[in-house]
Parts: C-alpha cells; structure tokens; sequence
C-alpha cells in the first residue's frame, strides 16, 4: 500500500489487471481525449469487465471533478495521506 500511495506502481504488490486498470486510468487523468478502444480492450483481456471499466472511469472523473471544485473554492488541503487521520 505504501508503494502505491508514493506513486511507485513498479513496487507495488499489484496483479497485472490491477496495474493495466491503473495506467488506463492514469490516461484517463492525464488525458482522456486520447483514450483509445484499444486501450479499453487492453482492459477486457486483462480481464475487467464492461461494468468495472465504467465504473474505473467514473470514479475517476469523479475525483477530477471533487479536487476542481475544491480548488476553485480554496479549500485547503486535508493532508489524510500524510496524517493518515481524517480531521475536521
């Protein structure tokens, strides 16, 4: 868990489905007009189905949008990955 909360994917303990759903959605974040069918087929023969894959790109759109809205009102960061606490 360590691992992937740093951001090093290559020494995670991750399954190669975990870590191909991982880099699509890291696209996904980076740059979502150049997403693919064949990157989403990368996914169905890594064996995600259709209802994982949507929901990958959804919660992921959904992060994008909660962290916009959060900056466009100022709202500090809550340090949750650092403290490992949540606080009010």
């Amino acid at each position: 868990m360590e691992a992937i909360l740093e951001g090093k994917l290559d020494d995670a303990d991750l399954t190669s489905a975990e870590r191909t759903l991982l880099d699509y959605v890291k696209l996904v974040t980076q740059d979502a007009p150049r997403t693919t069918p064949e990157d989403v087929q990368k996914l169905r023969d890594a064996g995600w189905s259709e209802n994982q894959i949507a929901e990958g790109v959804y919660i992921t759109a959904l992060f994008a949008f909660f962290n916009r809205v959060a900056d466009a009102f100022g709202v500090p960061p809550q340090d949750y990955l650092v403290t490992g606490k949540m606080t009010p």
